[in-house]
C-alpha cells in the first residue's frame, strides 16, 4: 500500500501531536512528583499518590518512566536542571569567598523556601540503602558538587591559602553537608 503525500503529512502531524501530549503528560507526571515529595514525604509518595496529586491515571506513571522510583529521579533531576542554571549564575559572579559564602547562604535560603530541600532530602531519604535509585540520585549529585567545586577553586586561586585548600575535597564536603544538615533537619 503506498501512501499519498497528504496520507504522510497527516500522519506525521498525528505523531507531533502525540509526542507533544506525551511530552505534556510527563511534565504533569513530574510536577506531580514534586509535589507529592513536598506534601506527603517519601513514606506518602506511592503512584496513588502522585496520581491524586496530578489528577491523572496512576498507570501513566509506569508508562512513562517504568516505576515511582524512576518518576522520583526524573523529578529531581528536571528540579535539579532547574536550579542548576541560577545556581550557576549566581556562584559565578561572586569573585571573593566572602561573596561566594554569601552567594551560597542566599542560594540555599531561596531553595529552602522553595521547598527544593524537602523534596531533595524526601527523595534521597528513600534511596537510601537502594542499590538502584540511590546511585542515581548521586550521580545528579556530582554536578553539584562539581560546580561547588568549581566556585571554590575560581575565587581561592589567586589567594594565600589557594595552594593550601584540597578544593575537590572541600566542594564535595560542602555538598554533603549541605543535603547532611537537611536531612537531620
Amino acid at each position: 500500500m503506498t501512501l499519498s503525500r497528504q496520507d504522510t503529512i497527516t500522519m506525521a502531524k498525528a505523531k507531533r501531536r502525540s509526542s507533544s501530549a506525551g511530552d505534556e503528560t510527563r511534565a504533569r507526571i513530574l510536577q506531580a512528583t514534586l509535589t507529592t515529595l513536598k506534601d506527603e514525604g517519601i513514606v506518602g509518595t506511592s503512584a496513588r499518590a502522585i496520581a491524586r496529586t496530578g489528577d491523572f491515571n496512576q498507570a501513566l506513571i509506569f508508562y512513562h518512566f517504568g516505576s515511582v522510583d524512576d518518576a522520583i529521579v526524573a523529578a529531581v533531576d528536571v528540579m535539579s536542571e532547574r536550579r542548576m542554571s541560577h545556581h550557576r549564575a549566581a556562584l559565578e559572579a561572586a569573585t571573593t569567598l566572602r561573596e561566594l559564602v554569601d552567594v551560597a547562604r542566599a542560594l540555599h535560603h531561596d531553595d529552602t523556601a522553595n521547598d527544593n530541600m524537602t523534596v531533595l532530602t524526601q527523595a534521597f531519604a528513600g534511596a537510601a540503602g537502594d542499590p538502584v535509585m540511590g546511585p542515581k540520585l548521586y550521580a545528579a549529585l556530582a554536578e553539584w558538587s562539581e560546580m561547588v567545586t568549581e566556585s571554590i577553586g575560581r575565587v581561592l586561586v589567586d589567594t594565600p591559602i589557594g595552594a593550601l585548600v584540597p578544593v575537590e575535597q572541600l566542594g564535595q564536603g560542602i555538598s554533603a553537608l549541605f543535603l547532611g544538615i537537611e536531612l537531620m533537619a
